[in-house]
């Protein structure tokens, strides 16, 4: 490693932060291009189906450069899709180092770091790997963990309630609250609810058109479910026969690999009360997202009612708070 490796890859983690969702279902790249210890181009992935990091760095470099040093978050892919394989136009001519934050998780597209070497190009790796990760965790979480990324959304009371004992909580959080939960839909592959949310509230589980909406995953063990419901508009896909109905934790993993196995990369769970805890438990998500509403139920049904105890870790560290109106958003990061 050079000493100024990490300098420039902390540039093109900035890079990367710079690409916009549409870039799904591709990670988020950003590429530096080095020359003399000087940038001379950056780079970040376009909107799905338009040019990578490294194809945009490339292009914007003066053609007559020899010796550069390439810095890249993701390994360049290999795979000739929509676009044609960026690892095609890393060439010794041009490219005397090829510096990697992270190797390509996908087995489609990896396989970039055997052809640098091959050509004669030195590579490293592994430089703010964890930072770059972070970027892209949803990405990372789906290929490595075989399962979507797992967001657990909860609006309680200050006092941990998440509706009235009757199954009423119409409506706990602001509208504000309500529309970053629209807006947070819209990000996500699927979201998922029990059978309860559907009789309770009826919800329709759009984006409220903020965006793209999420394909509707419920769980129903007995089939209990009115197919009359606002949910059944949009073709859910329902867990039922498949489900162990004695061992309900069991469920999670069961449903995980069927999402995965349809290529579902990120999951929404807004509950209720009793599916959280099943995640929870299950030690199977990724993200904790809790809106609180300066309100308080005197009796009503907890946010929480799994068999956690204060010894145990939960594993999860602040990530951001946000304030709408008068409520409070807290996002949690498990792992990190």
């Amino acid at each position: 490693m050079y000493k100024n490796d990490v300098k420039y890859m902390s540039v093109a983690l900035d890079e990367a932060l710079k690409a916009f969702p549409e870039v799904y279902p591709n990670p988020k790249v950003g590429a530096v291009i080095v020359h003399d210890d000087k940038i001379i181009s950056c780079g970040h992935t376009q909107d799905f189906g338009g040019k990578h990091a490294e194809v945009m760095a490339i292009e914007n470099m003066p053609s007559t450069l020899k010796g550069c040093t390439l810095y890249v978050t993701l390994e360049p892919c290999t795979h000739k899709g929509k676009t044609d394989a960026c690892i095609d136009l890393i060439t010794p001519n041009i490219f005397k180092r090829v510096v990697i934050a992270n190797l390509d998780p996908n087995p489609i597209a990896k396989g970039g770091v055997k052809k640098l070497i091959k050509d004669g190009i030195i590579v490293e790796t592994g430089i703010c790997s964890k930072n770059a990760k972070k970027i892209n965790r949803r990405f990372f979480t789906f290929f490595e963990k075989k399962r979507p990324y797992i967001i657990l959304k909860i609006a309680s009371t200050l006092n941990g309630v998440i509706a009235e004992k009757d199954g009423n909580s119409e409506w706990i959080t602001c509208q504000e609250s309500r529309t970053s939960g629209h807006k947070a839909r819209s990000c996500c592959d699927a979201i998922m609810v029990g059978r309860k949310t559907i009789e309770f509230d009826n919800p329709s589980l759009t984006s409220h058109g903020l965006g793209k909406n999420p394909r509707i995953i419920i769980i129903d063990p007995k089939n209990k479910l009115d197919h009359k419901a606002n949910v059944f508009k949009s073709d859910p896909i329902v867990f039922s026969d498949i489900l162990n109905s004695k061992k309900p934790i069991e469920n999670v993993s069961i449903i995980l690999k069927k999402l995965y196995d349809l290529s579902i990369q990120s999951l929404y769970v807004e509950g209720g009360g009793q599916t959280i805890s099943y995640f929870i438990d299950a030690n199977l998500y990724d993200e904790l997202q809790i809106y609180y509403s300066p309100k308080m139920i005197g009796e009503g049904k907890p946010l929480y009612n799994g068999m956690k105890k204060l010894k145990d870790n939960l594993n999860l560290t602040l990530n951001k708070i946000e304030q709408f109106d008068n409520d409070i958003k807290v996002t949690y990061l498990k792992g990190y």
